[in-house]
């Protein structure tokens, strides 16, 4: 309630010597000079001083006092000289009953409003017929204000359209307003009221759980508090099936895998000395399969079959000098290379002017080509489609090795049959090389995308939550390219579980908007993981149930007996948010406006909870994992309750929540928000390139994950071994 400043009156009956001197003045006889009659000592005699003055005063010293509180009347007696008299009897009197007698001055306040207190001397005063009396007054206030908040509500779920801030209305009331200034705090900031009490202001919106706290004071009593968590969002995802029936969240680009320029050639050439050989780009790899294409599969066996005046039988080829250069290009990547060096040995015979010449021995020649692939993707549903529109050979030259020399000259006759009939055959084989190489080994790669994470399941079981089983489903939605910067792959990813939801009525999960790409273009391969993706897996498991639990199975053995009932319901969906502030972990891990409803020794009390922790992610063995610290910020208030102080307060729970709650809870988010990395693969490339068995790609981070904008981002490089030997 508001008070006024309590107003404490005293009253001091002092009285001068002279004036006690009158009052010892007597009238002289007819002669005028006459003995004064005898009055009362001044100096008490045998009895001690004469009480000429009292003052009261009450403590402790206070502008106002609340009801129930103990308060002690302070009694000073002095005499004529003003000294104080030691143990001076007072009587201790309060009018209106307003307070009851404790004895020995003490009195405990029983009753709202004025109450006044009379202290009177036992001993006569001056007078000698009358007691000295003084009285002191204080104002008593009956309790707290009477606090509403009308908006927000606790657990609600704000943002979205315009809204920018978070608006806090509501009304004070109290009364007794004549005591102290009525204030209201909105997250400690006082904010302005009107004649009726109302007010109104706005919070700056924070993306996550935001804690409100508004309390009233008058200054007198204990303050009057509400408090709440609420979400803020600047936009939901849908969190059910089109039905209704079960928890579902779908993002179109829940994860985007970027390969930039120079994942496809950074421009280095393959260490082909290396053991075992290491491809850093797109480049490395095709430069590695055409030095180990089996060329002889695409060339006829024999060559040339004009027995008996041409036959021509290669028996071995070699490459040697590779040069690939590959860029990405709108709709798919450009190719161009060269083989400096092809070396072929030889059998066979050409009959020239009746003269059999001997084609053993070898030719060696070069060839260059330009291809152009198209890669695209209608939808989620659709496949990889990848293949090549455009190719262009060409063989720079040829020089035979043969045994004859005539045979090397015939060779060089560009109009001749051998010539003529040799490149047609190379031209051939190395297309069909390049045919199968090129698109097989970027179909695969982006197909290999698509299917990573299909129809994946995440059981999730612990001993406190109920256990659920995740659905996850991701699929390469479309594929987008920017020329000599990047070829994004995008996955729609769909988040689901069976169980029956919990919160139907939930705006969905939230969604973390960005400002600017989070990817950058010089980087060779980034994995961007939109955080709203985490945030849609905490929804769902939300509102499949996994926090409407009974808690009595936290409760520590010493308190399992005290506890009738305990139940905990997650008012809110867990939010993972970037860090504010002085928080050191890219992201937090927020629960609010948990609820858990206690019956302890008959006194009922619902405590409202929130929940944060430090969240790192890193990846480990091919996944995506969340670290999560272990030592959370644990915040407990109390809604309501039947006892002014319960059996359990909020520091007990608090300790409880730490020690039982958190382990599981902690647990429970690590294991379900443990997403393996779309893998990249190439298939097997041994169909044209045998010596290449066991090639495999693997991604390595390049350095930690870091939070940019919506997005977790991931620095990779994509790298291909073969074993060692090989």
């Amino acid at each position: 309630m508001n008070a006024m400043n309590a107003m404490t009156t005293t009253r001091r009956l002092l009285l001068l010597p002279a004036l006690a001197l009158a009052l010892l003045g007597a009238c002289g006889d007819d002669d005028g000079m006459g003995l004064p009659d005898a009055g009362p000592r001044l100096d008490g005699g045998p009895d001690g001083p004469v009480p000429f003055g009292i003052e009261v005063t009450v403590a402790p010293a206070r502008s106002a006092y609340r009801i129930g509180q103990s308060v002690r009347l302070e009694v000073e007696v002095i005499d004529i000289d003003e000294e104080i008299i030691e143990g001076a009897e007072v009587v201790f009197s309060v009018e209106d009953d307003a307070a009851a007698d404790m004895g020995e001055g003490v009195f405990e306040l029983t009753t709202e409003g004025r109450i006044q207190f009379n202290a009177c001397t036992v001993r006569a005063g001056p007078s000698g017929e009358e007691p000295l009396c003084d009285f002191a007054q204080i104002f008593v206030d009956a309790g707290a204000p009477n606090l509403e908040v009308t908006s927000p509500t606790p657990g609600a779920e704000l943002g979205g359209g315009e809204a920018t801030a978070i608006v806090v209305e509501g009304s004070v009331a109290d009364t007794e307003t004549s005591a102290g200034t009525l204030r209201v705090f909105v997250n400690g900031s006082t904010v302005e009221l009107d004649e009726m009490g109302a007010f109104r202001t706005e919070l700056p919106a924070l993306f996550g759980i935001n804690h409100i706290e508004v309390v009233a004071s008058d200054g007198v009593t204990e303050d009057a508090r509400v408090e709440m968590d609420v979400l803020w969002a600047e936009d939901y995802r849908p969190a059910m099936d089109s039905e209704g029936t079960r928890p579902e969240v779908t993002f179109g680009e829940g994860i985007t895998l970027q390969l930039g320029q120079r994942f496809f050639d950074d421009g280095e050439p393959l260490d082909t000395m290396a053991d075992p050989v290491r491809t850093e780009d797109l480049a490395d790899i095709f430069e590695l399969v055409l030095q180990n294409v089996d060329f002889r599969g695409f060339l006829p066996d024999p060559v040339i079959d004009n027995a008996p005046t041409l036959f021509l039988r290669i028996t071995e080829v070699r490459t040697s000098d590779i040069d690939v250069v590959v860029d990405v290009v709108e709709g798919g990547a450009e190719l161009f290379l060269r083989i400096g060096t092809l070396d072929a040995d030889t059998v066979g015979n050409l009959e020239f002017e009746g003269t059999m010449l001997d084609l053993g021995g070898g030719l060696t020649a070069s060839l260059s080509a330009f291809a152009r692939l198209d890669v695209s993707k209608a939808g989620p549903e659709a496949p990889v489609e990848a293949s090549v529109e455009e190719l262009t050979i060409a063989i720079e030259d040829v020089e035979g090795r043969f045994r004859s020399a005539e045979a090397n000259a015939i060779l060089q006759l560009a109009e001749g049959l051998l010539r003529s009939t040799l490149e047609d055959q190379l031209r051939d084989a190395f297309g069909d090389s390049l045919l199968d190489a090129i698109p097989a080994v970027l179909a695969d790669a982006i197909g290999s995308l698509d299917t990573a994470l299909q129809d994946q399941t995440i059981p999730l079981e612990t001993e406190l939550f109920p256990p659920v089983t995740i659905q996850l489903d991701g699929r390469v939605a479309s594929i987008d390219t920017r020329y000599r910067r990047w070829m994004r792959t995008p996955l729609q990813m769909t988040v689901s579980t069976d169980a029956t939801p919990a919160w139907p009525e939930s705006r969905g999960a939230a969604d973390l908007v960005g400002v600017t790409d989070p990817l950058f273009e010089t980087t060779p391969v980034q994995l961007g993981m939109k955080v709203a993706l985490l945030n849609g897996l905490l929804h769902t498991l939300w509102n499949s149930g996994l926090l409407e639990i009974d808690a009595t199975a936290i409760l520590p053995e010493d308190l399992a007996g005290l506890v009738m009932g305990a139940d905990l319901s997650g008012k809110l969906p867990p939010v993972i948010r970037p860090a504010r502030g002085a928080e050191t972990t890219d992201l937090v891990l927020a629960l609010g406006q948990a609820e858990l409803q206690l019956n302890a020794l008959g006194a009922d009390t619902r405590f409202g909870v929130t929940i944060e922790a430090g969240v790192t992610l890193d990846i480990v063995d091919g996944a995506i994992v969340l670290n999560v610290d272990e030592e959370p910020f644990i915040r407990t208030w109390i809604i309501e309750s039947t006892e002014a102080r319960p059996p359990i307060n909020e520091e007990g729970l608090e300790g409880i929540l730490r020690d039982q709650l958190w382990p599981e809870l902690r647990g429970a988010v690590m294991d379900g928000l443990s997403l393996e990395l779309p893998a990249l693969e190439v298939g097997d490339l041994t169909g044209i390139a045998p010596e290449l068995d066991g090639f495999a790609l693997s991604f390595e981070l390049a350095r930690p994950l870091d939070v940019r904008e919506d997005s977790a981002v991931a620095d990779l490089a994509i790298v291909g071994t073969v074993p060692a030997g090989m």
